[in-house]
């Protein structure tokens, strides 16, 4: 399976540097993974900051035509870490194998780019900084491998 996260900004934490690297190793036991850091626009004011960042995300997409492409998306639709085990397996068996997840900038992504996803995730109603939304999509992914695989995961 190859999995691709294109992410808009980068880590600047060390705790959250630390985690992702942890479950990146991880899931390397189980699927190639890559993550794809875009810069984050904030030059101008918040909606056009959003035009063009999502002008960014959409130009990245086309690279992978032949993926299944998940919007992280508070409006998408919330899985248990089952379901998303199982969504993951599915791609992994019928839909070429290859996935890529999506996580905007901190100040969102415009509708523009819902025709180009396949699917919307939320993982919750709260809202998370979009930099522990990776971590916490990391982990996820990682035991969603782990269900797959029958494995027992130390909580």
């Amino acid at each position: 399976m190859d999995i691709k996260i294109i992410v808009v900004g980068t880590l600047d934490k060390n705790y959250l540097t630390e985690g992702n690297n942890l479950f990146l190793t991880r899931i390397k036991n189980y699927s190639k993974i890559e993550i794809i850091e875009l810069k984050e626009i904030s030059q101008y004011d918040v909606a056009k900051n959003i035009k063009a960042q999502t002008s960014l995300v959409s130009d990245k997409l086309s690279n992978y035509s032949e993926y299944v492409k998940v919007l992280l998306d508070i409006n998408g639709k919330q899985l248990t870490s089952l379901q998303l085990a199982n969504f993951i397996q599915e791609v992994k068996d019928f839909q070429n194998a290859k996935l890529a997840f999506i996580i905007g900038s901190s100040d969102g992504l415009d509708q523009n780019l819902l025709p180009k996803v396949n699917y919307r995730l939320s993982l919750g109603l709260i809202t998370l900084p979009h930099q522990l939304c990776r971590l916490i999509l990391l982990e996820q992914i990682y035991r969603s491998f782990k269900i797959i695989n029958n494995e027992k995961y130390h909580k």
